[in-house]
């Protein structure tokens, strides 16, 4: 039996098992991209019509501002999930509250902080990022201006999504994040309707923040009612503990947000706005797409923390090679569909003249999903503490990031832009699995025989259709029948190949009863 396996049978009558936790919260996920998926599909062709490209170029630079946020906070959201994890685990509940409120103060000093920054800096950014915009400069600065409240409040936000990700309630994150894109989208077509133009989609932004920060704040306060806002529980030696341990994981997080909202901005200094929109477009549907595997990636932190807590190093390192496994299968399916589908999909998409997109796209998607493979590793560093091979992977892809994508973008533009992602990204992320080896002892050859057979099949299948179909004449219908049939044939290739076991076919049983004759099948080793 898996060591894993004995967690998803209940162990105490009123906490679900660790297994559970993690089964629910990547099932919510799941429902969350199913709602979500047609949100980008219909807004971007929408956006393009009512601002155009470079109209469009113009906001992806907003949504980098916005998405920039991320390093006002210090390091201190993944503290605060780890340390809330790991005080809920023991019932401390005293200093679960002195956490949770020392890390409100400091965001709260960090939200005034940033809105005087944006504030003060607005004619630098317009005069960088903003060079050839059509928009007046008076009307840019007024964006700049309410996109700092917005930041301001998803950074007020930010502790009470810890309490909720902390007590790995991540179901209701992922509401929360669904309620995000949809609202955002709403707003976004009622401004551009009322003709507020590129400003009214900042108006969406803000609004959206306003809504968010005070569900995060409902949910969490509902979620652990032993939860007590009071400044007056916060010990400096709180804030020290916290800013000792966020230190290393705001390195971790700096790198994450340069790697994909760094080329964004240089483009936008180099090339202008409308290399940014093409960015964007297939940035966005990258991202959109790295979230059916990034599903496994996200209860890994906070499930580590609790590992941890116990000093269950058989669980841990079961549950790396378990992540690598469903990712491995989930994200070479995918990978396969879109190099192959992309230019013909963006075609239909958006019509002609994308077809810089098209190629974006398939080169972010497997970006996107390659870097997945270092998240096992990192969220299980971060869970357990032990951060020194993770700062030393951001620091190294941050740095690779940010010199090659400014020699890349400066010489070739948009290309240069696509060239210093992949070689940054993708060497960093080697580097960290080789030192997570290294600090743990786990076997490399066993991760190697995980990624060989779906990788391998993977290669045979993209053969096999680009030999056999007509991509460039397919229609929707068709574009959905071949992606189908792709992903089932990769499914049961690994099931002949019996690279799934025992464990994975009770999973599946939770969600879907199967035939005695598929539970007794000798393809489940």
């Amino acid at each position: 039996m898996s060591p894993l396996e004995t967690q998803i049978r209940p162990a105490l009558p009123h906490e679900r098992p660790l297994g559970a936790k993690i089964i629910r919260n990547t099932v919510s996920g799941a429902l969350r991209l199913v709602v979500l998926a047609p949100i980008p599909f219909l807004l971007t062709p929408f956006l393009l019509r009512h601002v155009g490209t470079a109209g469009f170029g113009i906001w992806a630079v907003f949504l980098s501002f916005n998405g920039l946020t991320a390093l006002a906070d210090l390091g201190i959201v993944g503290t605060l999930t780890k340390h809330v994890s790991e005080h809920y685990t023991h019932r401390d509940y005293t200093q679960l509250n002195r956490v949770v409120n020392a890390g409100l103060l400091v965001f709260s000093v960090i939200a005034v902080v940033c809105m005087l920054t944006v504030n003060a800096a607005s004619g630098f950014l317009i005069s960088v990022f903003f060079r050839q915009s059509s928009l007046p400069v008076s009307q840019l600065q007024h964006a700049i201006r309410l996109l700092s409240l917005g930041m301001a409040l998803n950074l007020l936000a930010f502790p009470f999504a810890s309490v909720i990700s902390g007590l790995q309630r991540l179901d209701l994150t992922n509401l929360l994040w669904a309620l995000n894109a949809t609202i955002t989208a709403l707003g976004a077509v009622a401004f551009v309707e009322l003709g507020k133009g590129i400003p009214g989609l900042v108006h969406a932004i803000v609004l959206t923040s306003g809504i968010l920060f005070l569900l995060n704040v409902m949910v969490a306060r509902h979620l652990l009612p032993h939860l007590r806002i009071q400044p007056g529980l916060v010990r400096f030696t709180d804030i020290k503990s916290l800013s000792a341990f966020s230190v290393r994981v705001y390195v971790i997080q700096v790198a994450s947000t340069i790697y994909f909202q760094t080329e964004k901005l240089l483009l936008a200094h180099f090339a202008g706005p409308t290399p940014v929109g093409w960015y964007e477009i297939a940035n966005d549907l990258a991202l959109k797409i790295r979230n059916a595997p990034a599903l496994l990636m996200t209860p890994l932190m906070p499930a580590a923390a609790e590992l941890e807590a116990r000093g269950d190093d058989a669980r841990t390192s079961e549950l790396y090679y378990r992540a690598h496994k469903y990712l491995a299968f989930v994200g070479s399916a995918i990978f396969i569909v879109v190099a192959l589908m992309a230019n013909r999909f963006v075609d239909l998409w958006l019509g002609p003249g994308f077809s810089a997109t098209a190629r974006a796209l398939i080169v972010l998607t497997g970006v996107q999903i390659a870097h997945l493979a270092a998240g096992p590793a990192l969220l299980i560093l971060v869970g357990r503490g032990t951060l020194a091979p993770a700062v030393r992977f951001a620091l190294v892809g941050m740095s690779g990031t940010l010199i090659l994508s400014t020699i890349l973008i400066s010489l070739w533009g948009f290309t240069g832009a696509l060239y210093g992602t992949s070689v940054s990204v993708l060497g960093a992320t080697a580097y960290l699995i080789l030192m997570f080896h290294q600090e743990t002892g786990f076997s490399k050859r066993r991760l190697v025989r995980i990624y060989f057979q779906p990788v391998i099949l993977g290669l045979c299948l993209a053969a096999l259709a680009g030999y056999l179909v007509p991509f460039r004449r397919l229609y929707w219908p068709g574009m959905i029948v071949t992606a189908v049939a792709i992903v089932t044939a990769d499914g049961v290739g690994l099931l002949l190949l019996r690279y799934f076991d025992a464990f994975d076919l009770r999973i599946v049983e939770r969600f879907l009863p199967l035939p005695e004759v598929v539970r007794r099948s000798r393809f489940f080793s």
